[in-house]
């Protein structure tokens, strides 16, 4: 990951976010691969909301951190083990009490997602993302400044 620093940043972050009454936290990635982003499709808990695409992500398991939720959820529901977080992009609010916590990573085998073959998936430029997920607009903002040289 980009360092140390933002390490100590994602652990501030949870920290203000349990004073802040947020109550579950998750984590996320920002997948890119040839100026494409990957989304997955979620089922919606509600039967009356339909699927929607999303950003690879789930739920932080208690006694876990940020970092080890986001190794566990991309390994159990994409099959990636070997994953490597470039950058922390920040927090996304998702309804009241649930913060998701954004990285950007890169996989070694970006061609074996969903290895399950049953998740739904697409790979889509900056501006179809920014589309499907307006509140991802400032982590993709973040994603670009940031300097992978």
């Amino acid at each position: 990951m980009t360092g140390f620093s933002a390490l100590q940043q994602v652990d501030e972050l949870v920290t203000r976010s349990h004073s802040d009454g947020v109550t579950e936290l998750a984590a996320a990635a920002l997948i890119e691969h040839d100026a494409k982003f990957l989304l997955i499709r979620t089922a919606s808990q509600d039967l009356d909301t339909p699927p929607a695409w999303d950003l690879p992500a789930g739920p932080v398991l208690p006694g876990e951190t940020v970092v080890e939720g986001l190794h566990r959820i991309l390994a159990q529901a994409l099959g990636y083990s070997d994953i490597e977080i470039t950058g922390f992009l920040g927090p996304v609010d998702i309804g009241s009490g649930r913060r998701t916590f954004v990285f950007s990573t890169t996989v070694a085998q970006p061609d074996s997602i969903c290895w399950t073959g049953d998740i739904p998936h697409r790979w889509i430029d900056n501006i179809t993302i920014s589309d499907l997920i307006p509140e991802i607009n400032h982590v993709l903002r973040a994603y670009y400044a940031l300097d992978f040289s």
